[in-house]
């Protein structure tokens, strides 16, 4: 019975769960002899500040035309192609004056004599030499005695031969004449020419720099944004009061 009337006093109270208190410890609705009160309180919610990268601009593609850079420049312009004639000259003949041949030289061969002359020489007949003579003396002694025998000469009359018997060759000149003959100064030929090509100067556009398309990319571009988040919900929570008298 007792535990019954607790159990109806907490209800009464809130709801409030005190384990082991008596049936007289409320005061005030509660019963004037309570020990302790609580009193049901709301706590604030829990928030915290963060940090968090915003896309303050998307990322994206952008393209570029360049123009292309032209330029009048002056350029040399074949007016009149380059000409080649040909002339065609004929042979040229003249007359010339020739020593013609009318009759060889010819060669004959005579036979001369030869040349004799007569010629007086001395002759050695005995060459001389050494010879031994006998001597006898006044009173009948011998002598042989080596004397010298000169040579012996004389004069002896020839006939030389002062140049041998040839055959001497005779010439006979050729004969020769002048002859009119007509030669080839200069043959026939062909004479080409070549005229150059005429040339005048015209301005015409160049392009120096072609067109041409650029892709660039951008990034997209990022901030901060701070925001209060919500950490923890603040709710409801009892809280022992104070004050025992209401």
């Amino acid at each position: 019975m007792i535990s019954r009337a607790i159990l109806a006093a907490l209800a009464a109270c809130g709801g409030l769960v005190v384990a082991a208190i008596p049936a007289n410890a409320f005061d005030r609705g509660c019963g004037e002899r309570a020990i302790e009160c609580y009193e049901k309180v709301r706590r604030p919610d829990v928030y915290r500040s963060v940090d968090r990268p915003v896309v303050i601009a998307p990322g994206r593609r952008e393209v570029v035309h360049v123009p292309a850079v032209v330029q009048l420049r002056p350029i040399r312009v074949e007016v009149a192609p380059q000409r080649i004639y040909a002339e065609h000259l004929p042979a040229v003949y003249g007359t010339t004056v020739r020593r013609q041949l009318v009759e060889p030289a010819r060669v004959a061969y005579v036979h001369q004599p030869a040349v004799v002359e007569r010629v007086a020489e001395r002759v050695v007949v005995h060459p001389g030499g050494v010879r031994w003579e006998r001597s006898i003396g006044r009173h009948g002694e011998e002598r042989l005695c080596q004397v010298a025998v000169p040579p012996s000469t004389r004069t002896v009359v020839r006939d030389v031969v002062v140049a041998p018997a040839r055959h001497v060759a005779v010439t006979t000149p050729a004969v020769y004449r002048d002859v009119a003959i007509p030669v080839l100064l200069s043959p026939p030929r062909t004479r080409h020419f070549v005229e150059p090509p005429l040339y005048a100067v015209e301005h015409r556009s160049v392009v120096l720099r072609p067109a041409s398309v650029h892709v660039i990319d951008h990034p997209p571009v990022i901030g901060v944004e701070r925001q209060r988040v919500l950490v923890q919900s603040g709710g409801s929570a009892w809280q022992r009061s104070s004050d025992r008298h209401w």
